[in-house]
């Protein structure tokens, strides 16, 4: 994509809850590759529980930055403690995959990816969250990260994905409808405290598992 500040988020709270789902993720242990983009080469690999914090500060910088102007002022802002505590649960759930992109040892940018009964259609699986450092973003690498998920959750036995977008959020909504994902007619409230945003639900179809 043009890469929309890269706070792509998918349910795109700056702060979401972790959930448990229904259908354990087949993961391999390899690394998802190696390449370059713009100015030095990036690494995609799947996370590991230590990557918590890094994760954490590139969603917490993305979200301040990219949603700006979806959320009032008055709304209290995401914590890195906060977030950090939720990537690591992500990365301890069996159900769901954490993927990293790295520069020179640095990690810009994060996705996580599997199933979550409680908040997809049945059979589906979900693409939870997206999100790259602000600085790293126009350079590929939040698509690069998107299409390793989907690839992933195909692979996995999913004909079809689902996502929710913040309903203001319209560079982000462009690049998913560029990828071929389509809005639904689901609308829910954002779970973040005060704010009075919505979410729509996004659905891609993969068509039959590789």
């Amino acid at each position: 994509p043009s890469d929309a500040r890269e706070a792509l988020g998918c349910d795109q709270c700056p702060y979401r809850r972790a959930r448990s789902g229904c259908t354990r993720m087949r993961n391999g242990p390899a690394p998802f590759s190696v390449s370059s983009s713009g100015e030095a080469e990036v690494r995609f690999r799947v996370g590991t529980p230590a990557d918590a914090p890094a994760a954490a500060e590139v969603q917490l910088e993305s979200a301040l930055t990219g949603f700006a102007h979806i959320f009032p002022d008055s709304v209290a802002k995401p914590t890195l403690e906060d977030l950090t505590a939720e990537w690591a649960q992500l990365l301890a759930n069996p159900y769901q995959t954490v993927g990293v992109a790295e520069v020179d040892g640095l990690i810009v940018g994060a996705v996580s990816f599997g199933t979550d009964s409680e908040l997809t259609p049945e059979g589906y699986g979900h693409l939870g969250r997206l999100y790259v450092r602000p600085e790293y973003s126009a350079r590929g690498i939040g698509r690069e990260l998107h299409d390793m998920a989907v690839t992933r959750l195909r692979s996995a036995g999913h004909g079809a994905v689902w996502l929710w977008v913040l309903e203001g959020n319209t560079r982000a909504r462009a690049m998913y409808e560029r990828r071929g994902w389509v809005a639904r007619p689901d609308r829910r409230r954002t779970d973040w405290p005060g704010s009075g945003i919505f979410e729509l639900g996004y659905a891609l179809e993969l068509g039959d598992p590789e």
